[in-house]
Formats: C-alpha cells, sequence, structure tokens
C-alpha cells in the first residue's frame, strides 16, 4: 500500500471538509481517519537561500522536513525539540550535511506559523482494500483569521486506474486550481508582510540610457536607502552577520556613487551626505571587522597545530567579548538621533516629489555619462596597476584595491546599459584582481591586529603564554599565506589586463 504520485488542489470556498466526504461517499466506500491539530513553523534565511536551491524547510511537530517545491520529501530529522538556527547547529545528520552549503553564516528565520487539521480518506474497493488515498489539509493562521485547505490525492501502487477514478470525480465537484506548497509558503509569508524572493543582496537597478544622470542617480540612491532599511533591524536584533554585511555595502554603494557620479547633485548635497554616510560606516565597522575574524576561527585553526589551539580558543573567547561590547555601542549609535536624521533627511530628498534640484552633470544623458565614468576608472585602475613591481610598498596595493573597487562599483551601477552576457564576463574577470588585492588587505590587517594585541599581553601566567604562543604561530601562517597572496598579483594583474580583456572592455564600451 505505497503511495505513488500524487496531486494536490485548493478546495474551493464553496466546499468544505464534511461536504466533500459526504459527496464522496456516495460514490467510493473508504475509511476515515483524522489526525490531530499539529503546529507548523516554515523557514527560510532572509535572503531566501532555501527557496532559490528549490527547497522548503519546515518544523512539524518536533520533526525537521525538507521538501522541494513540489512537494517531495527531500530529508528529514525526527524528534528534536530544539529550535535551530545555524546549520552548524543541528545535530550530525544527512539534513545538516545538506543545509550547510545553501545556508553558509546566514541564520534560518521562522517565516510564519500555522494549525495544520488532516484527515485522510482511503478509498477501498470490493475487497475492502486500500486503492487511493486523499487528505485533506487545513492551514490555519495563528492569528485564526487566515485559512487555506488544499486536498491531496495520491495513487497506491498497482491502483492507477483507481487514481483516475476519483481524479475525474472530484474534477467533477469542480476542484481544479492546482496547488503546490510553495502555495502555502505564500500564504504563511504574507502573515508577516513577506512574499518569496522579495529580498537579494544582488544589485538590480535597470537604467535607460536616455534619462538624465540625475533620475538615473535617484534610483540608484532610492534602491540603496531601501537595502539599509531592510537590513537595519537584523543588525539591530543581531540575527546573523550578514545584515550587517549587507548594510554596510549599502552604505559604500552609496559613498560610491556620490563620487562617481560628482555633480548629478546639487554640491552642498552631495558634500554633506558623503560625510554623513561615512559616519555610518565607522560606527558599523568595528563589529564587522570582528564579524570577519570570527567567522574566520576554522581558516584561523588549520594554520595551528593541535597543541596551539587552546591558546586560540582564548583569542577567540576575548573576540567574542569585544563583539558584544561593540555590538551594544553600535545599536545606540544606529537607535540615535544622528543616525535617523541621516537617513529619514537622505530619504525625503530622494522622494519622487522632492524636485530634487540638479547639480551641472545632472542634465547629461546617463548612457553619457556613464561611459566616461568607467573609461576614467579602467585607465586609471591600468595605469596605476602598471606601476607594481615586486619592491612597490604595500600601501600601493592597497590604494590600487580602492581603485579596484571603483571601477566594480561604476560597472555594477551601470550595468544594465550595456550587453549583459559581455558585461558579466568583464565584471568577473575584474572579480579576479579584486579578490587577490583584497585576500592581501585583509591579510595586512590582521597580521597588524595580531601584532598589536600580542604587545599588549601580558606575560607571566598559564593563559597568557597559551595565547602568546596562539598568536605568534597565527601571525607566521598569516605572513606565508600574505606572501603567497603578493607573489600573484603580477600573474593576476597580467591576466586581467591582457589583450584578450582589452579587446572585451572596447567592444562593451567603444573606447
Amino acid at each position: 500500500m505505497q503511495p505513488l504520485h500524487h496531486i494536490a488542489w485548493h478546495l474551493p470556498d464553496a466546499l468544505d471538509f464534511q461536504d466533500l466526504r459526504l459527496s464522496l461517499a456516495d460514490r467510493f466506500a473508504y475509511k476515515h481517519e483524522t489526525d490531530r491539530k499539529r503546529v507548523c513553523r516554515w523557514y527560510d534565511t532572509f535572503d531566501w537561500r532555501l527557496y532559490r536551491s528549490n527547497y522548503i524547510l519546515t518544523r512539524e511537530g518536533q520533526d525537521w522536513i525538507l521538501r522541494d517545491l513540489a512537494g517531495k520529501k527531500i530529508d528529514m530529522l525526527r524528534g528534536s525539540r530544539k529550535i535551530y538556527r545555524f546549520s552548524q547547529e543541528f545535530p550530525e545528520s544527512s539534513l545538516r550535511d545538506r543545509l550547510a552549503p545553501i545556508l553558509s553564516v546566514r541564520a534560518l528565520i521562522e517565516l510564519g506559523r500555522a494549525d495544520i487539521h488532516r484527515e485522510r480518506l482511503y478509498i477501498l474497493n470490493g475487497d475492502k482494500k486500500t486503492v487511493a488515498q486523499i487528505e485533506l489539509k487545513k492551514i490555519v493562521s495563528q492569528d485564526g483569521e487566515r485559512q487555506s485547505a488544499i486536498i491531496h490525492l495520491r495513487e497506491i501502487r498497482g491502483y492507477s486506474t483507481w487514481m483516475k477514478k476519483v481524479q475525474k470525480y472530484l474534477l467533477d465537484l469542480n476542484i481544479r486550481e492546482k496547488a503546490t506548497v510553495a502555495d502555502v509558503l505564500l500564504f504563511i509569508a504574507e502573515g508577516s508582510g513577506r512574499h518569496p524572493l522579495d529580498y537579494s543582496s544582488k544589485y538590480d537597478v535597470p537604467l535607460d540610457p536616455g534619462m538624465t544622470a540625475l533620475d538615473a542617480a535617484l534610483r540608484i540612491y532610492r534602491h540603496l536607502l531601501t537595502a539599509i532599511r531592510k537590513n537595519e533591524q537584523g543588525v539591530i536584533d543581531d540575527i546573523d552577520s550578514e545584515f550587517l554585511h549587507d548594510l554596510r555595502v549599502a552604505v559604500r554603494r552609496t559613498r560610491s556613487a556620490l563620487t562617481l557620479l560628482k555633480g548629478v547633485l546639487d554640491p552642498a548635497i552631495e558634500q554633506r551626505f558623503k560625510k554623513e554616510f561615512k559616519y555610518i560606516g565607522a560606527i558599523t565597522g568595528p563589529v564587522r571587522d570582528l564579524d570577519v575574524y570570527l567567522l574566520s576561527r576554522d581558516s584561523y585553526s588549520q594554520y595551528l597545530p593541535g597543541r596551539l589551539r587552546r591558546g586560540l580558543d582564548i583569542f577567540f573567547d576575548d573576540l567574542a567579548g569585544r563583539r558584544r561590547r561593540e555590538q551594544r555601542k553600535m545599536v545606540r549609535a544606529m537607535q540615535g538621533t544622528r543616525y535617523r536624521n541621516i537617513l529619514d533627511e537622505w530619504e525625503s530628498i530622494l522622494a519622487p516629489d522632492a524636485e530634487t534640484a540638479a547639480g551641472r552633470n545632472g542634465n547629461i544623458p546617463i548612457g553619457e555619462l556613464a561611459g566616461k565614468i568607467i573609461h576614467k576608472r579602467f585607465r586609471r585602475l591600468l595605469r596605476d596597476g602598471k606601476k607594481i613591481h615586486v619592491d612597490t610598498p604595500d600601501e600601493e596595493l592597497h590604494r590600487l584595491r580602492i581603485e579596484c573597487k571603483k571601477l566594480r562599483y561604476s560597472l555594477e551601477f551601470f550595468s544594465s546599459l550595456y550587453e549583459p552576457k559581455q558585461m558579466r564576463q568583464f565584471i568577473r574577470q575584474l572579480k579576479m584582481l579584486q579578490d587577490n588585492l583584497g585576500d592581501f588587505n585583509d591579510l595586512s590587517v590582521q597580521q597588524n591586529m595580531l601584532a598589536d594585541l600580542l604587545s599588549h599581553v601580558s606575560p607571566g601566567t598559564v593563559k597568557s603564554r597559551e595565547l602568546a604562543a596562539a598568536l605568534g604561530g597565527l601571525m607566521t601562517g598569516l605572513f606565508l599565506r600574505h606572501r603567497d597572496v603578493r607573489t600573484r598579483f603580477e600573474n593576476t594583474f597580467a591576466h586581467f589586463s591582457r589583450k584578450k580583456n582589452l579587446a572585451l572592455y572596447h567592444a562593451l564600451f567603444g573606447r
């Protein structure tokens, strides 16, 4: 009696469970079974990583169940009372192994919950054997104000003819609208004001080459402000590190746009908000810096032999304590008057009815201005990159990293103005160079931080000796990694500036 294929429909409003049972009784013999009410919770990350991977995760009673969007059960973890937020918190299981690469550092968020009422009707033939199965499922929101009813018809092996008979009968009752688990998720998410794929960290602002630079800039700034607003509460509640990361990326992009699109807005507005968004970057920076270290814990451990790792535990415990203190300071600043005024006043400037004054470049078509901006940034990157040699001070590579980032932001801001496939290819080439320079900078900062920390370790105690030994070993590992990244710069830059890539650049931008 193994169910095979199944079909699901939404139950019409005019037909309730009792009416359906009575109607089926006129045509089929069946056994009736009612489950006790169960509470079901639906989970995903803030940016819908499971949904994007074709999965839906629920917790029904004590069971965690992973299904695909077609409703097929993919995996299950039985009998766990605990609510897990991160993949690593799940006990060792195939479910954890599936979730880990998808969730990465993101936390699971409860999208909503509902009471599930189930009834099963087992259709019987003349020999009293089950030949088809009908499940009636009523989903009632926690406030009791909304509900959805779904009917599932499941085939039993060897009785496909009965499946067709029951299906025809149900269709004759005007049960026609197909249902999916994605429909149920949409119903649940509505209760919290969400809907699938309503947030992504990906930058995507369509522009028209004929629109004015002012209109394009306002569209870009509004998109970035929305990203900041959407991530604020997650930062304050400290749900996971990506909320702060995405907020800071939106702030950095805003600061970069104010520089790259110089003269598009009134100069006084540009100057003021460059300073204001720099302030937001400053108040959020310390926590993000500590997040980067804490997220590197596993990779740091690989630099050390086992006997030195106790000192590393001391180091990370200290970082976690510092982060808690910095988080409280950051939240106070974000809830303070200055932060709120910055965003509120920026929002009023960007409002569609604000009639924001244009600067000297505001009325230039964005297609024309974008080409000038990209060409300027690209030429400067090539010029400065060609000056780098084996004896160049680290500071010059850090400056080149900033130039690389400015070009990357320019390409992202204006990507919709150019051929998509070629633009993606060119950005991929730039990203390889940016990653090399970014790793070099990160390793420089980390070594300096560890050296400073080591200089303040008080000698004498076992704990301090363990910490000093771990920090020394870690600095050695980071130094070797730093040197390796540095030796690869010349080849990475040569790859970026090779003739094939220059030809791609000219094909894209006509310069």
